[in-house]
């Protein structure tokens, strides 16, 4: 897909499952469970689909890559426990589009839980956690940095130092106060609720509009307003940001890629006659 300068693909991260009436909240089990099976320990398979965005401006070649997947530094038991596709998927996908982790210049991450971060870093021959993506610099919000070192009880068991220390080590990590347009026609926006820090991606130019809500809306199956996940820190803001994100991209054609949507990563947002939200499948 092809947006102003920016060409536009979806690579994988690799799935993983988590627990169904985390990720639905309040809605009942009776209901999710026909959209997104529940295997016998309750959990639903998820995915990471990531954004890589490419574009020459100025002169200059852009490779950009927007969140990273689980990676692969974990144990076994912790893999196991959310069933965490092998080591090498996101390497493996960015190579089908003929892209090495040494290509990507600038790594967004829309926060930083591990399904989100995990991709981030590797580990060298010794153990030691390294950059995956050693030319890449990478942008985060400093809010969201802030409570991933500091982390409420509520999420501390989402946050592994390891996951974005050793940017900062390297000199890679940038914090944004809020949004900013981090290229021509590529802006982030502050979208809380989730996190207070969490960062939504927005791709525009000639006539066509993306976003990439990340956890604001993880799936296709939470385009209604009020199904909001247990993971939700503030559920209220959470809900306020989708409806103004809804009100903005609703019958607009506006693009929207579901980060761990593993059967539609894609689509377009619509209303019924009744005014319930529907998503329409694209390709990208």
């Amino acid at each position: 897909m092809r947006i102003g300068d920016w060409d536009i693909q979806i690579v994988s991260g690799g799935t993983f499952r988590l627990d169904g009436g985390a990720m639905f909240g309040t809605v009942p089990k009776v209901i999710w469970n026909k959209l997104m099976p529940a295997d016998e320990e309750n959990r639903i398979c998820m995915t990471t689909n990531c954004l890589l965005l490419r574009s020459e401006l100025s002169g200059r070649k852009h490779v950009v890559l927007v969140d990273t997947g689980n990676g692969d530094k974990e144990d076994e038991a912790f893999r196991g426990r959310f069933q965490i596709e092998g080591p090498g998927v996101l390497e493996a996908s960015l190579a089908k589009h003929g892209v090495q982790p040494e290509d990507v210049t600038l790594l967004v991450l829309t926060h930083l839980h591990f399904d989100h971060a995990g991709g981030a870093t590797r580990l060298d021959a010794s153990g030691a956690a390294v950059p995956r993506f050693p030319k890449a610099r990478v942008m985060v919000q400093k809010q969201e940095l802030e409570d991933a070192r500091r982390p409420n009880l509520r999420v501390k068991a989402s946050y592994f130092p390891w996951n974005w220390e050793p940017l900062e080590t390297a000199g890679l990590l940038d914090t944004l106060d809020g949004s900013a347009e981090l290229l021509p026609g590529l802006s982030v926006r502050l979208a809380p609720g989730h996190m207070p820090g969490l960062q939504i991606i927005l791709v525009k130019g000639g006539g066509r509009k993306l976003v990439y809500p990340a956890d604001l809306i993880p799936t296709s199956r939470h385009i209604q307003p009020a199904w909001v996940m247990g993971y939700d820190l503030d559920v209220v803001t959470c809900v306020s940001e989708r409806l103004k994100l809804l009100d903005e991209i609703t019958g607009s054609g506006t693009v929207v890629v579901f980060e761990h949507d593993p059967d539609i990563p894609a689509g377009t947002v619509s209303r019924d006659e009744k005014g319930k939200y529907f998503v329409t499948p694209v390709e990208v």
